[in-house]
């Protein structure tokens, strides 16, 4: 009777672990409310509560993309200080990914810009369009007559773009778009060379702790060094070949490796925030914002703090 007793205890165990499951989306969903779950012909696309927040989160094949206390500070970091440093207001920027419309809504808010947005998941799209949550907190952007929006796969679209932009931004999730056959260094070499402006600057984004997690060894310095100043937005600068073959070698990503032997004058930009924001069991940490520019940076702007690379003292 004991062992009988156990394995009952130890199947409602089960179930119970089971049951804060959503079999439809994959995701935990203990202290969650599952507002709109939706398949599209890509992934899975799930809109969040927090019952003890009530923060908003949306999830892409159960994988947490963006939440409602760090999405402004997120992607002000993608959009509006990649245009900080460029020399001048941009005339033209294009978003490749953002199929939640944030990277749309900080670019809209430039005067007198063609704003360029292709974005795979034509279901996503819909849903951001129409559903009142997602259109409220993205400022109704995919809505909005200014926006260049298509429903088009971004890899195959660059071939075919002729215009040059001031500002691209890459918000693609690479490990969710089904396309591992792509040669992602030619393809961002393409990018850089065919439709990035000389003094233009194109940002991508990448996760810390699971993607360069060797970048925590600078993190506490530039955590320091940004103590030490008012200025509210601080980008590590690599300036010399030497910087980019030291980063290269430490914090090998799939970041331009050929840029700097290209256009001599290039420069690349980090920022890294710590987004801090949870949804249930699921937690945003740092994330690490790339600028790269074929020419040096606009280093004039009072928001922007520049750290130089060897100030940072960086050892393997």
């Amino acid at each position: 009777m004991v062992m009988n007793a156990r394995v009952v205890v130890l199947i409602v165990l089960i179930i119970c672990i089971v049951s804060s499951i959503t079999r439809s989306t994959g995701i935990h969903t203990e202290g969650l409310e599952i507002i709109e779950h939706i398949k599209s012909p890509y992934q899975t696309i799930d809109l969040v509560r927090d019952k003890e927040t009530n923060h908003i989160s949306m999830f892409l094949n159960g994988t947490l993309q963006n939440h409602t206390k760090e999405y402004k500070k997120s992607h002000y970091a993608m959009v509006d200080i990649s245009i900080k440093l460029l020399h001048s207001p941009p005339r033209n920027i294009l978003i490749l990914g953002g199929g939640d419309g944030y990277p749309a809504m900080r670019a809209l808010k430039q005067e007198n810009v063609y704003v360029k947005n292709v974005e795979i998941d034509g279901t996503l799209i819909d849903f951001v369009k129409t559903n009142p949550i997602m259109r409220e907190l993205s400022e109704d952007a995919f809505n909005d007559s200014r926006l260049d929006l298509s429903a088009t796969d971004a890899y195959k679209y660059v071939y075919t773009e002729n215009r040059k932009f001031d500002v691209i931004v890459y918000d693609i999730a690479r490990d969710v778009t089904n396309n591992s056959t792509i040669d992602f260094d030619s393809h961002d070499d393409y990018i850089i060379e065919n439709l990035l402006e000389d003094d233009g600057v194109l940002n991508y984004t990448m996760d810390m702790r699971s993607e360069i997690p060797k970048l925590e060894n600078i993190y506490k310095i530039y955590e320091e060094l940004k103590r030490g100043t008012i200025k509210s937005h601080h980008v590590i600068l690599l300036q010399s070949e030497e910087d980019f073959t030291v980063f290269n070698r430490l914090y090998p990503v799939s970041i331009n490796k050929n840029i700097k032997k290209k256009y001599p004058d290039s420069e690349i930009g980090i920022m890294i925030l710590d987004l801090d924001s949870s949804c249930g069991r699921y937690h945003y940490n740092e994330e690490v914002y790339f600028y790269i520019s074929k020419q040096p940076f606009n280093k004039t702007n009072e928001d922007v703090n520049f750290i130089p690379f060897r100030s940072l003292m960086i050892e393997s």
